[in-house]
């Protein structure tokens, strides 16, 4: 299979992968000709655990590998149905067609949570404040163009077991772990920042601050590093997924 597929293919391929996967999908604003998915499934009702589950991805149009991820993870119908999930697999379409970080009118998504410029993060606030009043775990599917290795980042604040050890474990039979002992200003120890506090991020909240003010819960940012084959990100990024849940 060649990756990464076009943007239009992509998406239809993500709704039919979340059709057949049982999921309810909401439109919850359009950029052109991109419709943007919000993905939303219960628990079974016998095997429920009562959490609730954020995966995103495809924030930045340049990490291709997340969405990919998610679309595997769909088409395979690998994810554990004792959750709730809400899913939202491709946050910045116009970025990906245009392999660009930012989105079409040049803003950085991941920066927006604050001001709100960008009519995709406006569109995406929206629709979790009336789907994701409160959350239990988060997973923001990334990727690092500087990095050799395989990081996260941790927001844990609710004293919960951490499971960057497992995830970083799930992760090393497919990509190498980052060694580096500062990522981007922030100590790092063997792949892991864990953060004691929510820092400021210059030019605005990334989506992961944002949801954690917002909704609470644990957030993972899973950063897989874009300079290796995209093959081994994608197996890395659902390895990393299905071993939390």
């Amino acid at each position: 299979m060649t990756y990464p597929h076009p943007v239009e293919p992509l998406l239809i391929e993500l709704e039919f992968a979340a059709i057949r996967a049982g999921f309810l999908i909401d439109i919850y604003g359009r950029i052109g000709d991109y419709p943007l998915f919000g993905m939303h499934r219960n628990a079974a009702p016998n095997q429920s655990t009562g959490k609730k589950v954020y995966l995103s991805a495809g924030i930045h149009g340049d990490e291709p590998a997340g969405p990919h991820a998610l679309l595997e993870l769909l088409q395979e119908k690998a994810l554990p149905h004792k959750h709730d999930y809400i899913i939202c697999p491709l946050l910045n379409p116009a970025g990906l067609a245009a392999k660009t970080r930012e989105n079409a009118r040049g803003i950085d998504l991941n920066r927006d949570y604050q001001a709100f410029h960008a009519r995709e993060s406006r569109a995406h606030a929206e629709w979790m404040k009336r789907h994701m009043q409160t959350i239990d775990l988060c997973l923001h599917l990334h990727e690092d163009w500087e990095s050799r290795g395989f990081y996260l980042y941790e927001l844990n604040f609710i004293e919960a077991p951490s499971q960057s050890d497992t995830i970083l474990r799930a992760v090393e039979a497919h990509l190498p772990i980052e060694t580096a002992s500062e990522i981007d200003g922030y100590l790092a120890r063997d792949g892991i920042i864990r953060l004691n506090e929510l820092p400021h991020v210059a030019g605005g909240d990334p989506e992961a601050i944002y949801i954690q003010k917002k909704h609470g819960g644990i957030n993972y940012t899973l950063e897989s590093p874009s300079a290796l084959p995209i093959e081994q990100r994608i197996a890395a990024l659902k390895a990393a997924v299905l071993a939390v849940l």
